[in-house]
């Protein structure tokens, strides 16, 4: 079985972010648009690991260099379920290939793992990104002995296993019981409401733990530096446990430890592994059923005239709902700017800039923060993307240029509009602005929603991915999804920097210029693309 797991595994990974392609291609443009990403990955590269040298070196100063260990391995592990959690149950249950390896001589297990590892490999790299600099600092600083360097190699290689699989179980979950549901339609909102649930209750948490631990640590600063060790493990202990065996493992040599970290994400996945063994076809088949109890029961109705552009949204809308990674993966920046209202309104805004890490922030850049999450996904972003190789029949439509386009933003408007007005009004009803901050509260959020829709629309345009296997790939791995992340956060960082440093009375003049330049940025485009 190993060698089956081999080759499936190198298959799955053969289009990871276009590797092949670029391998392979012979459009220089294509080569040239690769190394391009290239030089943007490494420079976010450049700054993660700056960003955890810079972590390292502070807790070595305040007395808590025991810990980064496990504060590294907590952030990794966190990263690790939060995301795989989203796409574990499309990767691992993709029946489009299920249907094509099953008529292989491979056994079920043999394809589990190879997904499974397809995954594990591309957390692992990041996991690596963020200890190996970590440990290397601390080396620097402390002088460890050998072990801790061997430990923490070792202990990184298992690092992504536990979480991985965590997130596997919940994405396996939300499937089988989506499955049990007859449509297709029934199936995808029940997948949807599950994960969208899960992102709510895993931001709830992680928000009343920041906001503890922070409250803690001041506490503990403002009485005596020295017990800040102590708050320090006792929430890793509350969060993760299994961080403070591989802190000991390596700070303290103590190998009993290190083999623990590494047999329970391994025994845990082993039963995991097993069970799904035998449910996986099941749930396989399931997805794959259409509903055929809706065709029994077909009726005949009258045919409706409609325009172009209404028809071309509703088709894009139901194209969208018919995706859950597609969904879920679309939805988050929507889903925190709700979170982010409603923790403004019930805890108040000091809590939010302790759980934001900058203190002020929330009071003098609200409307920018609300409208930078959802503009760092817009559906829009890859919306050309998940038409595949259908796109082609989508220009041969009699329908002009601009009502394809226009009905892509529309239905990313329509997407985001309830998210917005449920923050507006949370917002607007608990801080009571006046008339200058009501516009602003309102207009600022707003420019940036119809800016990034029209910004990712362009983007996706020029960076499509059209021979995609899995939507995982159009959804979360194009060149046009990554570009689009990093021009919603710098459409989002600058504004914030410059009214963290301005006086307060100046934020009317930094929300008005912020509008006029994302309005006139969305016409430039909108012109330039017809």
């Amino acid at each position: 079985m190993g060698r089956q797991i081999r080759l499936l595994t190198e298959i799955s990974l053969c289009n990871l972010f276009g590797f092949n392609e670029f391998r392979f291609t012979k459009d220089k443009k294509k080569k040239s648009r690769y190394l391009l990403m290239g030089v943007l990955w490494f420079m976010l590269l450049f700054m993660l690991v700056s960003y955890v040298c810079a972590t390292c070196s502070g807790l070595i100063f305040m007395g808590a260099g025991e810990l980064a260990p496990a504060l590294l391995a907590v952030c990794v592990s966190v990263i690790v379920f939060f995301f795989t959690m989203i796409k574990a149950g499309p990767v691992l249950f993709d029946n489009r290939a299920f249907e094509t390896q099953i008529t292989l001589p491979v056994e079920v297990r043999a394809i589990i793992v190879s997904r499974f590892l397809s995954m594990y490999l591309t957390n692992l790299f990041m996991g690596m990104l963020v200890m190996l600099p970590g440990m290397a600092v601390y080396g620097l600083m402390e002088k460890p002995g050998i072990t801790f360097y061997l430990y923490g190699l070792a202990g990184s290689l298992f690092l992504p296993f536990l979480p991985l699989t965590a997130a596997s179980v919940v994405g396996a979950l939300i499937t089988g019981i989506g499955s049990r549901w007859k449509t297709r339609s029934g199936k995808n909102l029940v997948m949807i409401l599950l994960t969208m649930l899960l992102v709510c209750v895993i931001l709830t948490g992680s928000f009343g733990l920041s906001n503890g631990m922070s409250r803690m640590d001041e506490r503990d600063l403002e009485e005596k530096l020295q017990q800040l060790m102590p708050a320090l493990r006792a929430g890793i202990q509350g969060i993760y446990p299994p961080a403070l065996w591989l802190s000991e493992a390596m700070t303290e040599g103590k190998f009993l430890l290190l083999l623990l970290f590494g047999a329970v994400p391994l025994a845990v996945f082993a039963v995991f592994l097993e069970i799904l063994s035998h449910f996986y076809r099941k749930i396989c088949s399931l997805l794959s059923e259409s509903g055929s109890r809706s065709h029994t029961g077909y009726s005949s109705k009258a045919m409706e005239v409609k325009s172009p552009l209404r028809a071309m949204t509703e088709r894009e809308l139901r194209r969208y709902f018919s995706s859950v990674v597609y969904v879920t993966n679309t939805l988050v920046g929507e889903l925190m700017m709700v979170f982010l209202a409603v923790a403004i309104g019930v805890v108040g805004k000091e809590a939010v800039d302790g759980f934001l890490g900058v203190e002020g922030v929330a009071e003098r850049a609200l409307p920018v923060l609300l409208g930078m999450m959802p503009a760092m996904m817009p559906l829009t972003a890859c919306s050309i993307s998940m038409e595949g190789k259908q796109w082609w029949m989508m220009q041969t439509f009699p329908v002009p240029e601009r009502i394809l386009t226009g009905s892509k933003m529309l239905a990313n408007l329509l997407v985001v509009l309830p998210f917005y007005l449920v923050s507006e009004l949370a917002l607007l009803f608990t801080l009571k602005p006046d008339m200058g901050g009501t516009v602003s509260l309102l207009a600022v959020p707003a420019a940036y929603i119809i800016f990034s829709a029209r910004v990712g629309l362009s983007i996706n345009r020029r960076f499509p991915v059209f021979d995609w296997e899995n939507e995982t790939r159009a959804v979360k791995q194009s060149t046009s999804v990554f570009l689009m992340v990093l021009t919603g956060m710098l459409s989002g960082a600058l504004p914030v920097i410059v009214l963290l440093a301005v006086p307060g009375t100046l934020a009317g003049i930094v929300y008005a210029v912020t509008v006029g330049v994302l309005a006139s940025a969305t016409l430039v485009l909108q012109m330039h693309d017809k």
